[in-house]
């Protein structure tokens, strides 16, 4: 069964006063908004639509100037991690990590989402595919890809603008599997475009590795949510009805299966992490989450943690909350959006 979901909207402030508002808690984990006149903030308006599949998001929006930011803070409280791609009709200026940023209107352009980043968009007029790090191209998320962009004047550049747009205006058409077979094409075009190699998998191999990567995705998130962590190679090979070489060969490019697991039981841990900052959330200690999770000292947590997210277990921040704003009763959903792509990322979605 098909598990895409569509997500659309066009508000604005003239049929929903506090749209700014909404956007602005809907975006929190997302992108930090800033940098938006007084004039815009009054006459406010945001149009998105987005297809939410089991490899990501592909989707497109308009709305007003702005600056767009994922700073320290955000970074800290968000459960995203992936690449975002995106092409902006109109000129964007920026940093990425340090990495100063001009883009043409019609550029291509790349962000690690697990890196700090600001754009100025002159408006938002934007194509984007946003794609989990365990199911991007180990390439795309070397440290030299970020704030990447790429003229809209080179041929392969506007190549990668088509299939983005063919795949955006037929997503609801395409089963899910020719889908993401488009999106992994894509993928391949855009590795060429940036220099690096890739090899031309077959569908059969290529569709394989998904959804044995899928498979293992659902049994290590059954298992750790029921608080058993001593995960094994021969047991995800059973679940999945694989050889143990073939459960090797998917996770060749993710690090190993061993790997694969130990960042799963440090998402759930910062999940955790997380929620002891929400009212009535949880009240464990970080050295309660360390054991939990099968870390062996709160200091070997704590190294793995910083390593693999860029900041220590003790600077988890919780999601942003706006006073007075339900998003469950509003129009403007981009929180649906970053949840569906935190789940892909902690394997709750598969």
């Amino acid at each position: 069964m098909s598990k895409t979901r569509i997500l659309s909207w066009s508000v604005s402030t003239a049929d929903t006063p506090d749209a700014f508002e909404r956007y602005l808690t809907g975006m929190a984990d997302f992108y930090e908004v800033s940098g938006v006149a007084e004039r815009d903030r009054l006459n406010f308006f945001n149009e998105s639509s987005g297809v939410l599949a089991p490899w990501g998001s592909l989707g497109a929006g308009r709305s007003v100037r702005q600056t767009l930011s994922r700073g320290p803070a955000t970074l800290r409280r968000s459960e995203l991690d992936g690449i975002n791609v995106l092409i902006n009709g109109a000129a964007m200026v920026g940093d990425c990590d340090g990495r100063s940023v001009r883009a043409a209107p019609g550029s291509v352009q790349v962000r690690n989402l697990s890196r700090p980043s600001t754009s100025r968009l002159d408006r938002v007029d934007i194509l984007t595919l946003l794609i989990p790090a365990d199911q991007t191209p180990p390439a795309l998320l070397e440290a030299d890809m970020h704030g990447l962009a790429i003229p809209p004047d080179q041929p392969t550049a506007r190549l990668v603008e088509s299939l983005m747009r063919v795949l955006w205006e037929q997503a609801e058409a395409l089963p899910d599997d020719q889908l993401d077979a488009g999106v992994q094409a894509l993928m391949m075009v855009l590795m060429r475009l940036t220099g690096r190699e890739a090899s031309v998998a077959d569908v059969e191999t290529t569709a394989l590795r998904h959804a044995v990567r899928r498979a293992v995705a659902q049994y290590v998130e059954a298992e750790l949510s029921a608080d058993r962590i001593d995960i094994t190679a021969e047991a995800l090979a059973g679940y999945v009805g694989v050889s143990r070489a073939t459960l090797y060969r998917a996770f060749d490019d993710q690090g190993g299966v061993a790997r694969y697991v130990q960042d799963r039981r440090l998402r759930h841990a910062r999940s955790v992490l997380r929620r002891r900052h929400q009212g009535g959330g949880s009240t464990a200690t970080i050295a309660d989450i360390a054991e939990t999770y099968g870390f062996s000292s709160v200091s070997h947590f704590s190294r793995l943690f910083k390593a693999r997210f860029g900041y220590s277990p003790s600077e988890v921040e919780a999601p942003v909350v706006t006073p007075g704003v339900a998003m469950s009763e509003g129009p403007i959903r981009h929180d649906l959006l970053v949840s569906w792509l935190a789940d892909l990322a902690s394997g709750r979605s598969s």
